[in-house]
């Protein structure tokens, strides 16, 4: 006995010190037939399985919770896994969900999935026919590579189900895409240099990131009302794109792409929306003013421009993608208190402020560096660039802090902590300078008073009109 009870002790320590049983997930397992799901509740995930399924159809619900996503990896690899059914009711396949998937030849994807992520089906090698009837909000353009979809197809039209243009192979300078597609998916006609001219059909909805990109030939594209998103980049170095005359690309009411170099911009009326990347990497841009009439943002609009200040957020607008504004850094949203504008920036911790503008002798202007903005009630305008725009010239004194302004036989003096001497004789005003972002704002009324401008706030604006 005693020996019977040293085994099993042993036995026990050698199976706790296995790094399987040290690592065991801590995700619950589920089983469905012959298949084990690991699965995180929390975000209704099957993260993997364990088993041998043949013609697998994906679970809805698993332990009484709903399944809406398939993880990166989840079954990626499978060595028996031949056919394959993704229900109603799942909207996402992450990155490689069933990537290397050899023996997977068909595949039903149901209604409500919005994304297939990159390489999702990637070398399934055998896998020819996917069936689809509806319309994805994105598709990685190589979610199917190396898959017999791709390069086993002899059509001129690669399609997912009916509805999705993957790929067009053909060499035709004229390319009429088939009536029911309502999506052509990222890349799908990149490179291509023999096309001069594609009609669109009205059924089309949606155009992916690159979709055109690179087709140096192409001048004539017919776009039907329909199509509602245009994807980053989806015609750029085509002639088509460089042959618009304005420098607003504009496309069903969609800013899809803006060709000029201003600094200040005000866009114009009409547009509903900002398109993916419709500026994106823009270095020259200092600060955009939208028009009433834009309900979004998409993703990347504004993407990389690092010089961007200011972006007034008007009322109209419902929804900015969670990454228009990645990489602009120097960014405050403008726009009204308990507006959409504020809750966005606030979720995505953001500077944010209530619209201000400013009319210098009655001409609206901008400032380079810094934005104005209100603060404890008083209108706050960069100091240096104020006091340039009337005409002064400005030096600073690094030892003390302290700006020198002098125009006219007039010298203004203002000290770090919000002394104005004006040709020596202190100001009885005083409110001290705020540090944004490096630059020094003061108050504009009290800098006015300094110089003898006049100042009004105009409300119905959201105005500062400086007249000097």
């Amino acid at each position: 006995m005693k020996k019977l009870r040293m085994f099993i002790t042993a036995l026990l320590v050698f199976i706790l010190l296995q790094p399987s049983a040290l690592a065991a997930p801590r995700i619950p397992v589920y089983k469905v037939g012959n298949v084990l799901y690991f699965f995180e509740k929390s975000s209704g995930t099957i993260t993997g399985f364990a088993g041998e399924p043949r013609d697998l159809t994906i679970p809805l619900s698993l332990g009484g919770y709903s399944v809406v996503s398939i993880g990166s990896r989840a079954f990626a690899g499978s060595p028996t896994l031949r056919t394959l059914s993704i229900p109603d009711g799942i909207s996402t396949v992450s990155a490689e969900a069933f990537a290397s998937c050899a023996e997977l030849t068909s595949v039903e994807i149901g209604s409500s999935v919005s994304y297939i992520g990159s390489r999702a089906f990637a070398d399934c090698k055998n896998l020819s026919q996917v069936n689809f009837n509806g319309l994805l909000e994105n598709i990685e353009s190589d979610a199917f590579d190396n898959t017999s979809l791709i390069t086993g197809s002899s059509s001129e039209f690669v399609m997912l189900g009916g509805t999705t243009l993957l790929k067009y192979n053909g060499t035709a300078e004229s390319v009429r895409v088939p009536d029911g597609v309502k999506s052509i998916a990222a890349n799908a006609f990149a490179y291509n240099t023999t096309v001069k001219e594609i009609i669109l059909p009205d059924s089309l909805q949606k155009i992916g990131d690159n979709a055109f990109v690179h087709c140096y030939s192409l001048a004539k594209i017919t776009i039907p009302a329909t199509v509602s998103h245009i994807g980053a980049g989806a015609f750029d170095d085509t002639v088509w794109i460089y042959a618009q005359e304005s420098d607003f690309v504009i496309v069903n009411g969609i800013l899809i792409s803006y060709k000029g170099g201003d600094s200040h911009l005000e866009l114009p009326d009409g547009i509903t929306a900002v398109g993916a990347g419709a500026f994106m990497a823009n270095e020259n841009l200092r600060s955009v003013h939208l028009p009433e009439s834009v309900v979004y943002i998409d993703s990347m609009a504004f993407g990389g421009c690092s010089e961007l200040r200011l972006i007034n957020i008007p009322d109209s607008v419902e929804w900015i993608d969670e990454y228009s504004f990645a990489g602009c850094e120097r960014l405050t949203l403008h726009g009204r208190l308990d507006s959409y504008a504020q809750k966005y920036a606030e979720y995505m911790e953001m500077p944010f402020s209530t619209e201000v503008y400013v009319s210098y002798n009655g001409k609206k202007v901008y400032f380079d560096n810094a934005v104005p903005i209100i603060y404890y009630e008083r209108t706050y305008l960069p100091l240096r660039a104020l006091m340039e725009m009337m005409g002064f010239e400005v030096s600073w004194d690094a030892s003390t802090g302290v700006v020198s302004c002098a125009k006219d036989g007039r010298t203004v003096t203002v000290s770090p902590d919000g002394i104005i001497l004006v040709n020596g004789v202190t100001s009885p005003t005083v409110a001290p300078p705020i540090n944004i972002n490096g630059s020094n704002l003061v108050s504009a009324r009290v800098i006015a008073e300094a110089v003898e401008a006049s100042v009004i706030w105009n409300d119905a604006k959201r105005t500062v009109e400086i007249n000097y």
